[in-house]
């Protein structure tokens, strides 16, 4: 970033020592922050615009993002105004169906793909933070510069009236999207390409197709299109430009009248957006360095098709949030914060590899790649199986990775086959006969599962005290049709033992992401437990975590 125009350090209008400061206060930004307020870690969040944005942009959440929701104690709020799971279909230009898929329930609780309204989630994020006496947001701020030291960062810019300020912070995270000042500053890379084709973005007010289409895309070479429905009437479109066209054209209402034509009624449209975008398909060369990390499109960007843009930014924000609140709080080394980028870069390229596929059969203009993509989905449609198995790639490259790297230990003897997977999210019936989502039962922070062994009775003395030190919930669960009794929860779908039976070893250290960083039994206890908080730089004799926060979703 050229600092040349900076006269020098600003005066200080504003002062102050932060355990974390975020550039940044975007739905990535303030997911973070919330998290950091659940850890109790003292966080200020700092954003150049004067408040949240007003205008449709990111529409596709998750199922883990939801459940990043669900832990930070705010899924009620935000599931409210969203289209909770939906179908999809793709079709050619004659109107004929390629495939279509059902984005419906997952194994982690809630539907593989969500519609919403980013003016409204970013208010419901926002108005999280007001939870957090700890966590303080400053808008009007905009970051020019920093300074890192091996104690910290000074973290320089100017407000909105032009006048200078200064704040020290323990690490500072860069989530100022794709055009971050923090990765400039850095010198950081971003690599990839960027596609030559550009689309007009529409977001629209529709009565006439609320309930009647709920996500389509437009694989016709004539003019590749897509469409998404959101709750209150509201709708995304977007269309390829073709060449020769101009963003003018392509932005004028009588333009956009016609493109909506043959599938709704005009009469009845509002245009609440509209805009013409170039879709990227980059990721920075680094994630950290020293004291200062970025996440977000700060660190990647990628094409809309496979819905995982702002995901795989939430994404970001889980993994650094416990991260952050172990090596602030001293109960981790500052090494872990290199595990971030080891465990959440390759997943992006891969996300980033899946949007350029889907991109591929929706956008070819030739007719004759176009008819040679219609054939191929004609012969995979010709067999159940075919389909089965296409539906199954496609939905299981949406979902979790599983991690070998990191901070986890590679699955194996002694650590158990589910080892660096994301643990599903069934319900589970408590002693007194309550039914809950599992994550209410393990809580935002670490916790250790016994399938039929009580940790609390059945782990050896030390390693269970040890567990307790760090702040770990013991969590003994029992299959379906047996009554929970004491500390003790039923599976009630038995999708959980399922998933933890099938690593033969009884216990579970499940991460505050919901990674399953290792598993083992009685007789290695103590080994994996040091092996585990050796990956953490952390020590078995750890005093006891005591909560900063009275917040607790669970």
């Amino acid at each position: 970033m050229d600092q040349s125009f900076l006269p020098g350090p600003p005066p200080l209008a504003h002062s102050g020592h932060f355990e974390v400061v975020i550039g940044g206060c975007g739905p990535v930004g303030m997911t973070l922050a919330n998290l950091l307020g659940i850890h109790g870690v003292r966080t200020l969040v700092l954003e150049r615009n004067p408040g949240t944005v007003e205008e449709p942009r990111a529409i596709a959440i998750d199922a883990e993002a939801l459940r990043t929701m669900q832990n930070a104690g705010l899924y009620d709020a935000v599931a409210e105004d969203m289209l909770l799971g939906f179908h999809v279909d793709y079709v050619n230009g004659r109107g004929r169906g390629l495939f279509s898929i059902s984005l419906s329930q997952t194994p982690y609780g809630h539907a593989q793909q969500n519609s919403f309204d980013q003016p409204l989630l970013e208010r419901q994020l926002l108005g999280g933070l007001a939870r957090f006496p700890h966590v303080e947001v400053r808008f009007g701020h905009a970051v020019e510069s920093f300074e890192s030291s091996a104690d910290g960062v000074v973290v320089r810019g100017r407000r909105v009236d032009g006048e200078g300020f200064a704040v020290e912070g323990g690490y500072l995270v860069g989530c100022d999207g794709g055009r971050s000042a923090v990765r400039q500053h850095l010198g950081i890379e971003m690599r990839g390409h960027t596609a030559p084709q550009r689309w007009l973005v529409v977001d629209t007010r529709d009565p006439h197709l609320a309930e009647t289409l709920e996500c389509r895309f437009f694989c016709d070479p004539a003019r590749p299109g897509m469409t998404l429905r959101k709750r209150h009437q509201k709708r995304r479109w977007e269309w390829m430009l073709m060449p020769g066209e101009t963003e003018e054209q392509l932005l004028d209402d009588g333009m956009i009248q016609s493109l909506l034509h043959p599938h709704t009624r005009v009469e009845q449209v509002t245009i609440e957006r509209k805009c013409v975008y170039t879709f990227h398909s980059i990721v920075a060369d680094r994630y950290r360095v020293g004291r200062v990390l970025i996440a977000g499109d700060a660190a990647h960007m990628m094409p809309p098709f496979a819905g995982q843009g702002m995901n795989g930014g939430i994404r970001d924000a889980l993994n650094l949030s416990w991260k952050l609140a172990l090596v602030t709080r001293g109960l981790a080394g500052d090494s872990l914060l290199d595990t971030y980028e080891t465990e959440r870069r390759a997943h992006v390229i891969a996300a980033t590899a899946l949007a350029n596929r889907l991109g591929a059969l929706i956008q070819p203009t030739s007719r004759i790649r176009a008819g040679l993509r219609d054939l191929f989905f004609w012969a995979l449609n010709l067999t159940r199986a075919g389909q089965r198995a296409f539906d199954r790639q496609l939905v299981g490259t949406l979902r979790a990775p599983r991690m070998s790297q990191g901070a986890v230990l590679p699955p194996g003897p002694g650590t158990g086959s589910v080892a660096g997977q994301y643990i599903v999210q069934p319900k589970v019936r408590r002693a007194g006969g309550d039914e809950v989502e599992l994550d209410s039962v393990l809580g935002p922070w670490f916790a250790v599962v016994g399938l039929n062994a009580d940790p609390t009775e059945t782990l050896p003395a030390d390693t269970r005290a040890t567990w307790e030190r760090f702040g770990a919930r013991l969590v003994h669960v029992v299959p379906r049709g047996t009554a929970p009794s004491g500390r003790s929860v039923e599976d009630v779908t038995g999708a959980l033992a399922s998933w933890l039976g099938s690593g033969g070893e009884p216990y579970a250290v499940i991460r505050p992401d919901k990674f399953c960083a290792a598993q083992f039994g009685p007789s290695n206890a103590a080994e994996i437990t040091n092996r585990v908080l050796g990956l953490l730089g952390a020590s078995p004799g750890l005093p006891r975590i005591q909560p900063r926060s009275s917040e607790d979703p669970a």
